[in-house]
């Protein structure tokens, strides 16, 4: 008999890829993306944050002119911006005149606040920041940093060492963690290849969970609308299940081959000019995490699948599968919790055992192979009980989906899911 899987699989395909709502989706997300990485940089330079100056009260006479030239040595290297300044001057007037209209001013948003430097706050190294925004000065990195080093300048020019020696000693100092390895071809920056292996990791998590909901709702529509009392006359349960999971499976590779295309097409330019410079600021990827991304998706995406097509034939509704969609979305998720500890010891116990339990397989040693890549028997172990647990899985659901696709009502307890299994 031929099996019907095929054309279940075409139906279920292009019932979704011929919508608007599915090309509306693969537009919307990566503008969301890109609004997410742009809004807050545009906003934060829009805001009071960046925008203004500081008066300086410089009671000791020589420490503005200091400040002033670490703020333009900072500037080249762009490491920090340094917000800019304006020396105060008494003009023979008391400090707490000075500091009244000095108040005036911030209140009013003409200045975003002042420091008072005195020959005591740079004895005790005890300085105030009096700000218009005291929330936006101790997230501005850049005049915490300024006020640090002026006075550790001025407290050495002032115990006799020259200012070249001065600014050798202070100079920044920047760290780069590279992979401890004699093969060049293995040589990557520590920090981006981090964010790029979690980036990848995150595409699956997400990945996971909204095919997921797709899969649960397709159950739901075709129970709901009683379609497919018809269709299960002439298919087999199993058949359905499986053609259904297959059309929503490439339903996603679809879109997601059309969002990498996409960003690859958007940000070449972005990459060429950034390759003429230097290639070390392109994020590695290394061969071994492109090769098991679709692999690693594709398993994880079957291994939840069937979970989700089991909980959508038991239940009548969204909301009444809510509760053992949670649980089935918490598998998903536990693995986030522990991607640090398996971040920073990809060979360690705990990676090890995470990354050989089915559920978490896709994410957890995914992340090894991306970081530090694991023994070929420990992937290849990996995958072989996510393959078993699929099957396995495949035929649970395949008896759950046989009854439960004709269950109408009340919702079903436990006992009798298991009942429902022991149905052939």
């Amino acid at each position: 008999m031929k099996s019907k899987i095929r054309p279940i699989l075409k139906r279920e395909y292009l019932a979704r890829v011929l919508t608007k709502g599915f090309w509306l989706s693969t537009a919307l997300f990566p503008m969301l993306i890109g609004a997410s990485l742009i809004l807050p940089a545009v906003m934060a330079s829009k805001s009071s944050h960046g925008k203004g100056f500081y008066k300086v009260v410089d009671t000791v006479g020589d420490f503005f002119p200091i400040m002033e030239d670490s703020a333009r040595a900072t500037d080249a290297d762009r490491e920090v911006v340094r917000p800019p300044l304006l020396n105060q001057s008494m003009n023979g007037r008391t400090l707490d005149v000075v500091r009244r209209d000095l108040n005036d001013e911030s209140e009013a948003g003409k200045i975003r606040g002042y420091l008072v430097i005195t020959a005591a706050a740079i004895r005790d190294g005890k300085m105030t920041l009096f700000a218009r925004n005291p929330s936006s000065a101790l997230s501005d990195p850049g005049i915490q940093r300024l006020i640090r080093e002026s006075t550790m300048k001025y407290r050495l020019l002032h115990s006799g060492v020259s200012r070249s020696q001065v600014d050798a000693a202070i100079g920044r100092v920047s760290l780069e963690v590279e992979k401890a390895t004699n093969d060049p071809k293995k040589k990557q920056n520590g920090v981006s290849a981090l964010l790029m292996s979690f980036s990848l990791v995150f595409l699956i998590y997400m990945s996971l969970i909204f095919y997921g909901i797709y899969v649960l709702r397709g159950v739901l529509e075709e129970k709901s609308n009683r379609i497919v009392e018809i269709v299960v006359s002439s298919v087999k349960p199993f058949e359905l299940m499986m053609g259904k999971i297959l059309g929503i499976g490439a339903v996603g590779l679809t879109q997601m081959t059309i969002w990498l295309v996409s960003a690859v097409v958007l940000t070449s330019p972005q990459i060429l000019a950034a390759m003429s410079v230097s290639r070390d600021v392109i994020p590695p990827i290394s061969g071994m995490s492109l090769a098991f991304l679709p692999i690693f998706f594709v398993l994880g995406f079957f291994l939840f699948a069937t979970i989700y097509a089991a909980i959508g034939s038991m239940f009548n509704s969204e909301e009444d599968a809510q509760q053992m969609v949670q649980v089935a979305q918490l598998f998903v998720a536990m693995p986030m919790f522990v991607l640090i500890p398996v971040m920073q010891d990809p060979s360690g116990r705990l990676a090890t055992t995470l990354s050989m339990i089915p559920f978490f397989s896709p994410t957890i040693m995914y992340l090894r192979i991306a970081v530090q890549t694991p023994p070929a028997w420990q992937i290849a172990t990996s995958i072989a009980i996510m393959i078993g647990t699929i099957l396995l899985m495949t035929w649970l659901s395949a008896k759950i989906y046989r009854v439960g696709i004709l269950m109408y009502g009340k919702k079903p307890t436990i006992p009798e899911v298991v009942r429902w299994l022991r149905y052939t």
